[in-house]
């Protein structure tokens, strides 16, 4: 019998670890560099405005909160902030919603043109802003929804349905059709077995895109800047302001970038299990 010496057997796992070791540098380096930037310009809404204009970078300082203190009860910004969080929760709830049952139709019935569709829906999407600034400013300004919250919200959720309807449609497609028809033999009509079945089926997805949506119109600033003057002016439009002329204050600048930054990274960090879970859904194993 060969006896066989196990300390020459090595772990299957230590050569792939060396060999990818430069992944992880890689990927250290990118962090690194898109980081810093961020964190210099965290660090300028701390400053006073003498360390924020300094010609050399400043690493050390005496932190204060009077760039802070400016933007909210000078130039009330949190307004701004207000306005923002309402059209954004709001169009992301309406867009995920419609979407949700136009994706279930894409994928589940069979009508004659229903790929041409799924194609206008993504073209849809295509489309630059700029083409159609003009015509939805005459649309707003006939239907008085400029300067409104309700204009951008029914804007903003005409905007994202495409996104919705083209995220969704193929999650939708890799949930087998037989689970909604054992419900319905069960004498559950379709809505009832999309309900129960498909809806929790799909909730990491559904999730997944609703994070996207709501990132998407936080962020969004073409429409917001001239569809908005005063009353319904997000905060995009708002902190751009900030940045224009000769002389830009920027402990100012840094702060409203902090406040318009902070609770998307919040927003996803607290709901990163559902992203990753959304995104990482695949076909479900018959």
């Amino acid at each position: 019998m060969a006896i066989v010496d196990i300390r020459r057997i090595e772990s299957p796992a230590a050569p792939e670890r060396s060999r990818t070791w430069w992944v992880y540098v890689l990927l250290l380096i990118v962090c690194f560099v898109n980081f810093v930037p961020y964190m210099y310009i965290v660090m300028t809404g701390f400053m006073d405005r003498e360390a924020a204009i300094s010609q050399t970078p400043t690493w050390m300082f005496w932190p204060t909160l009077d760039a802070f203190r400016h933007l909210i009860f000078e130039k009330g910004i949190m307004w701004n902030f207000f306005n923002s969080t309402v059209v954004a929760l709001a169009s992301t709830f309406f867009s995920v919603t419609i979407g949700t049952f136009c994706a279930y139709a894409l994928a589940r019935y069979v009508f004659t043109g229903r790929d041409d569709v799924g194609f206008w829906v993504l073209t849809n999407r295509m489309m630059p802003p700029v083409a159609v600034l003009i015509p939805i400013f005459i649309t707003f300004q006939t239907l008085r929804l400029l300067d409104t919250r309700t204009g951008l919200i029914f804007l903003y959720t005409a905007m994202q349905l495409p996104f919705v309807v083209w995220m969704l449609t193929g999650y939708f497609r890799d949930i087998p059709r037989r689970y909604e028809e054992s419900a319905m033999v069960d004498g559950d009509t379709w809505f009832a077995a999309f309900r129960k079945v498909t809806l929790p089926l799909m909730a990491p997805s559904i999730t997944a895109t609703a994070i996207f949506v709501m990132i998407l119109s936080w962020n969004e600033y073409a429409f917001a800047t001239f569809l908005t003057s005063i009353n319904a002016k997000t905060m995009p439009p708002a902190i751009m302001a900030y940045s224009i002329g000769a002389n830009v204050q920027w402990n100012i600048l840094g702060a409203a970038v902090i406040l318009i930054t902070a609770p998307l990274i919040l927003f996803v960090l607290i709901m990163q299990r559902q992203l990753i879970s959304g995104l990482s859904q695949g076909v479900i194993k018959d």
